[in-house]
This record gives structure tokens, sequence and C-alpha cells, in this order.
């Protein structure tokens, strides 16, 4: 049994780690690092877009496409709709978080690392969010009253190390990867220098792809569920999109020199 402080903490740190750990692995790739502030505001906007995304969805379907008599809206729901209005909440934070940034428009790859960055901050909040689902499916209410009497079983801590640890593999590198694919298209975009319908263009083309992207991995966890081998195909989606990306990546960054931005 662990304490209700303790367990706090935990849960948070548990929540957070996984993206703090992949944030560090792409800002590696920066070879002129962005302001601190600036990274610590995208990375909460994405965590803050994670609520409204949440609200919106609890507010257009509740729980009544969860029916059987629903099916098939629940599955043009969960592996279309839903991926499609998550990326556009992204780029809506990644737009709003670095507007007034000067460093924003200095590298040919911010719009890369500033949109992985909310990525990233929207994949915590939505572990955050998981957990505590994992909680209230338990039965396991928090006395906020006497918090520090408050314990937690370890069958149920068991699952929280286990779905976090998953999703450290694969649900946070999905929204990272899906993150790039249309700061990809932005970035392209900035470089071209086209007319402002051009660069809209891009952009809607890139949050398409991304939403793809997301359909694909929504649709290959739900399979796993039902088999576990479809977990390779999760594998070899992250690692392709990843693959893709990198390369993605390097690409825009060669531009710097020819182009600027």
């Amino acid at each position: 049994m662990i304490s209700g402080i303790f367990y706090l903490f935990f849960l948070l740190v548990l929540s957070i780690t996984p993206s703090l750990i992949w944030l560090n692995y792409y800002l590696k790739k920066d070879s002129d690092p962005e302001p601190r502030h600036w990274l610590i505001i995208t990375f909460a906007a994405g965590a803050f877009i994670t609520i409204i995304i949440s609200v919106v969805e609890n507010a257009l379907f509740g729980e009544w496409t969860e029916l059987p008599n629903n099916q098939d809206l629940t599955n043009i729901v969960f592996f279309l709709f839903l991926p499609f209005l998550e990326e556009v909440g992204k780029f809506i934070a990644t737009f709003f978080s670095s507007f007034k940034n000067p460093r924003f428009r200095d590298e040919t790859t911010d719009p890369i690392i500033y949109a992985v960055v909310a990525g990233l901050g929207f994949a915590a909040a939505e572990n955050l969010k998981v957990c505590l689902s994992i909680l209230q499916e338990n039965m396991v209410a928090l006395n906020w009253q006497n918090l520090s009497s408050f314990s937690l079983s370890a069958p149920i801590i068991n699952t929280l190390i286990i779905t976090i640890f998953i999703r450290l593999l694969s649900a946070v590198f999905l929204h990272a990867s899906s993150c790039s694919i249309f700061g990809y298209f932005w970035a392209i975009g900035r470089i071209l220098k086209k007319k402002k319908f051009v660069v809209i263009g891009l952009l809607v083309f890139g949050i398409i792809m991304a939403s793809l992207l997301h359909s694909c991995y929504n649709y290959l966890i739900m399979a796993t569920v039902e088999n576990i081998y479809f977990a390779f195909g999760v594998a070899a989606l992250l690692i392709i999109s990843n693959y893709v990306m990198s390369r993605a990546f390097k690409q825009i960054k060669s531009y710097q020199k020819i182009y600027g931005v």
C-alpha cells in the first residue's frame, strides 16, 4: 500500500516522464537550442489543449457512441474524427504558443521542434488522464480530506506502471511523430514563401497526413487487444514514421543555409 501524498507525486512523475524522455531526445537534434521558457510555454499549451479536446469530445459524443447499435459510428469517431480533432488541437497549441516568439522564425526546423514539444505536452496530460481513468475504473476515490491516510493497492499500481510503460513506447512517440508531420509541411510552407493559400494548403495536408498516422495507430492498438501480434504492427508503424520524419528533419535543416526562413 502507498500513502496518498507519495502516490500523487508518483502519479504526476509517471505521467510526465515519458514526454520528458522524448523531449530530451528531440531537442538533442536541435543544433541551436530554443529558449527554455518558450519550450515550457509550448509544452504547457499542448497539455492545456488536451483538456479542451476532452471537453469537446464529451460534449459532442458522451457515452452514446459506445452503444452496440452505434458500432459503425463509434468506428468513424474513434478512427477518423478524434485523431483529426487532436491533430488540429495540437496545431492550435503550437501556433498560439509561438505566435509572439521571436525565436520561432530564426531556423527552418522551428515549426517541427515546437510542434513536437506541443505534442509531448499533449501526451503528458493525456497520460495523466489515462491514469485517472484507471483509478475510476477500479472504483478508487481520492480522499482529499485525509490525503495522508489515502492508500492504493499494489495491483492498481502495477496496472498504472504497465500502462505508462506502454505509452512510453508507443502513444507518446505517436504524438511526437504526428506533430512532426504537420510541422514538416509548415516548415516547407515557410521555406517556399508562397502565397498564403499555398501555405494554408500545405498545413491542411500536413494535418490530414498526421491524422492518418494517428488513425492507423488507433486501429492497430485496438486490434492488439484482440490479437497481441498486432503489437508488431504498432512497433513497425512508429519505427517507420520516426525514420521518415528524421530524414525529413535533416532535409529541412539542410535548407537553412540555402533559403533561410
